[in-house]
């Protein structure tokens, strides 16, 4: 038995015309541009955190009768509503909940990173990669070639900009430019990963998506970024709609970090080895300390999964690491043997 067909009167139509031109108006002024589609619907998703959950939801209802609308209007830009109504449609979960009866309970406040997976296992990326280009969007080949190469690198979006390449033998040079260098928290303003006999299609990878970065602004480039997380958003809301948590353009540097510490720390015999395995991936990684990665990246046990490969560390700047988990347990041990020490009496 098939539903009714939502049905509205004349003046609830004239009603959300009214409203989604207001909307389109005040999206225009606020960008002070003339915008698109896709400008409009994710200029919606800004105002939506700051709005009640009713509004959210009438607001929604008159951008899909408003789009819908266009789209018969103009068959040209049908491809793009039907992104943008995908868009609007995969932001639902982030609407506000309808306020509670009664008295209140007390609740965890919501985290941003609460639907962000902190890794991503091989199968997820081959599905990923390999239902990106079903989408009709001109940022696909874009999305693929960042986790192709995100994936064997692990650079934080941001510093694919600036980052450069030199090719000496079988030998492949990357100088990456340290995102928090800024704020003390890398061990200087670049780092370098070194990779031995990289394969072709690694090397291929790596090179056409520098390429294809640094031949942008970097205003530019982080418009794109913005376009990729959009593509990987919608990708992986359709293939995993039962999950709680997605992989995000992070989660291959997440991904990345793991496999660096099962290498370099998982396979360490003595503290001395678990400790220089240490200070070599925080290199690796930009990081200021050697405790970083442990406390907020991928596990160092287990088999680890695909082979990719992995880079070495410029000496010199793994001896610029600080030393925090050795000083750790230098503290511990200075305690453990002062509680063993009897009082003088």
């Amino acid at each position: 038995m098939s539903l009714p067909a939502i049905t509205r009167t004349a003046t609830t139509e004239t009603r959300y015309l009214d409203r989604f031109g207001q909307l389109w108006r005040r999206a225009g002024t606020e960008l002070d541009r003339s915008i698109r589609v896709l400008d409009f619907v994710r200029q919606f998703l800004i105002w939506a955190p700051q709005l009640s959950g009713s509004s959210v939801r009438q607001y929604r209802a008159t951008i899909r009768f408003g789009l819908e609308r266009l789209a018969r209007h103009n068959p040209h830009l049908r491809a793009e509503v039907a992104e943008a109504l995908t868009l609007l449609d995969g932001s639902r979960q982030q609407d506000p909940a309808p306020a509670p009866r009664g008295k209140p309970k007390a609740s965890i406040p919501l985290r941003t990173s609460a639907s962000k997976a902190k890794g991503i296992s091989d199968a997820d990326f081959d599905r990923i990669i390999a239902a990106a280009p079903l989408y009709r969007s001109q940022y696909n080949e874009d999305l693929v070639g960042f986790m192709r190469a995100t994936i064997v690198t692990g650079h934080r979006p941001i510093e694919w900009h600036g980052t450069t390449i030199t090719i000496t033998g079988d030998t492949l040079i990357m100088i990456v430019p340290n995102a928090k260098n800024s704020n003390d928290r890398a061990h200087g303003p670049t780092r370098t990963l070194i990779f031995e006999k990289l394969d072709p299609v690694s090397r291929d990878h790596l090179l056409a998506w520098t390429e294809r970065v640094n031949s942008l602004s970097r205003k530019d480039y982080q418009a794109l970024l913005e376009r990729i997380e959009e593509r990987m958003h919608i990708v992986t809301r359709a293939l995993f709609p039962r999950r709680k948590r997605w992989p995000t353009p992070y989660s291959l540097r997440h991904a990345c970090s793991g496999r660096l510490k099962r290498h370099f720390i998982g396979h360490a015999r003595t503290q001395e080895e678990r400790d220089l395995g240490a200070a070599i991936v925080a290199a690796l990684m930009g990081h200021a300390a050697d405790d970083t990665a442990s406390h907020h990246y991928g596990s160092s046990q287990g088999s680890g999964g695909r082979s990719y490969p992995i880079p070495k560390a410029d000496p010199e700047e793994v001896a610029r690491i600080r030393p925090k988990l050795a000083e750790s347990r230098n503290r511990m041990r200075v305690m453990i043997a002062a509680r063993r020490t009897p009082a003088p009496r």
